[in-house]
């Protein structure tokens, strides 16, 4: 083989190494026709749009601070209704014997909440920590009222359950925390506890 038929070979094998490489880059398509009458071409073109998926979720008053539910047990010496007063000692009190009474109430209005989901399936839960003492309430004794859209995940915080929010619309309303139970029963200390409300899409 002569050194003009080598080189022929190689540039046949380069014109056709570069026309694959070419040819890997190409991403149009095209088609042609021809004829008599009607004649047609055709050529596509493939349409992609990503929407990331977001969920929101807010439960309080403010963006940086964990709101804090308190309640305050008022206990009252029968027979004739008499509270204690704070920080005395031996003081007299007209009691008849009979066990006191206890009544607890809230001194915060209900939580504002909002959520807002585009997954297709989302969801809100909510676990509670461990008590910092026993002797008083348990988990069962707290009840939340809801006024809104956004449902709260259990009737009470020892029911605490996956439940599914609507994708695509502003979830929004209160929850109202009320402490049941006997206190009476309590001993007495200051019980803290704190619940995690989990959002989910999937």
């Amino acid at each position: 083989m002569t050194r003009k038929s080598i080189a022929r070979r190689m540039l046949v094998v380069s014109l056709a190494a570069l026309s694959l490489a070419g040819g890997s880059l190409a991403v149009a398509e095209s088609q042609y026709g021809s004829g008599t009458g009607t004649i047609t071409a055709q050529a596509k073109v493939n349409l992609s749009v990503t929407v990331p998926k977001l969920i929101l979720l807010r439960v309080g008053g403010s963006d940086t601070a964990v709101d804090t539910v308190t309640w305050t047990s008022a206990l009252s010496i029968p027979a004739v209704p008499t509270a204690p007063l704070p920080s005395v000692n031996n003081t007299h009190v007209d009691w008849n014997g009979a066990a006191p009474t206890v009544t607890t109430t809230s001194a915060t209005a209900p939580i504002a909440v909002s959520a807002w989901t585009n997954a297709g399936a989302g969801t809100i839960n909510c676990s509670v920590g461990t008590w910092n003492a026993t002797g008083g309430p348990g988990n069962v004794d707290f009840t939340v009222a809801v006024t809104g859209s956004l449902p709260h995940p259990g009737a009470n915080l020892a029911s605490c359950a996956s439940t599914t929010i609507t994708s695509n619309a502003l979830l929004s309303g209160t929850w109202a925390y009320t402490l049941g139970g006997t206190p009476a029963s309590w001993v007495a200390n200051t019980y803290t506890n704190t619940i995690t409300y989990t959002a989910q899409g999937i």
